[in-house]
């Protein structure tokens, strides 16, 4: 399915607009894998669908970045829609693009709370759990190199100068990535993340955002480190082939009565 996704979206040049049956053309695939494919990636804003057809989205990242990201994609799905239907929080996966977050997958929570982020779009990394969990993977001359300017203040919690900054990166580094938001991005949401290594030691990020106070948010850090560090073990393996396998294989029996336990209870109400 990677592959599939790759070969499709690499027959894309900038500006052009293909119709379905030029993309099945151009990549020998079957018209109806082609079709769910091409659905499926308009649904996660990489692509735009137009009368006269297809096209690339505008996006921070280049095709080919986005094309190495599916392979991160493909193997933590599972385990996102795993902790959304665990929690009934919105999930996020992401990537750091400079200063700020690309967004490569969501999950939307039960609640019907707004978010302001979308697949493929991205926010301030200073300004929320996922963007600082993984600016704290970074060496603290490569944070100062990125954050040369002011800091934007997007609410009355949200950080705006470097020294705080880098004062709350060595408390998550402390906590061995584990990052918190309170309000920071967006008033009335606090989010929980931790950072995922790729395959080639690249820093990835995944969280878990809700509209409740955060001393009850902080109860899903298990979940939320245990969820990262799978996708971590996963994307670690020599074979990538394996690693989509490996993330599809059925949890073990602790992890099931877990889940089990916190699907018997609202989100506001975690003991």
């Amino acid at each position: 399915m990677v592959a599939r996704v790759a070969l499709i979206m690499n027959v894309f040049e900038p500006g052009e607009c293909l119709r379905l049956d030029q993309v099945v053309s151009r990549t020998q695939l079957p018209r109806s894998s082609v079709h769910r494919i091409l659905n499926q990636l308009h649904s996660s804003g990489l692509l735009r669908h137009r009368p006269d057809g297809y096209g690339l989205a505008a996006s921070p990242l280049p095709v080919t970045r986005m094309v190495e990201y599916s392979q991160l994609r493909a193997v933590a799905s599972r385990t996102l829609e795993r902790l959304h239907a665990d929690t009934g929080l919105v999930v996020h996966l992401g990537v750091l693009l400079g200063g700020e977050v690309v967004y490569l997958d969501k999950v939307a929570g039960r609640s019907g709370v707004v978010m302001p982020t979308r697949i493929a779009g991205r926010t301030p990394a200073y300004a929320s759990a996922l963007g600082k969990t993984m600016l704290a993977q970074l060496p603290a001359e490569e944070v100062d190199a990125v954050f040369s300017g002011p800091l934007t203040r997007l609410t009355r919690t949200t950080i705006v100068d470097l020294a705080t900054l880098h004062q709350e990166l060595t408390r998550i580094r402390s906590r061995h990535g584990l990052a918190y938001d309170n309000e920071e991005l967006a008033v009335g949401l606090c989010s929980i993340a931790a950072p995922i290594r790729t395959g080639e030691g690249e820093v990835a990020g995944l969280s878990l955002t809700g509209a409740l106070p955060m001393h009850r948010l902080q109860r899903t850090a298990p979940f939320v480190m245990r969820a990262a560090g799978r996708i971590s073990h996963h994307l670690g393996r020599a074979d990538p082939e394996a690693a989509v396998r490996g993330s599809q294989a059925p949890v073990n029996a602790t992890d099931t009565m877990l889940s089990r336990v916190l699907r018997t209870l609202t989100s506001d109400a975690w003991v």
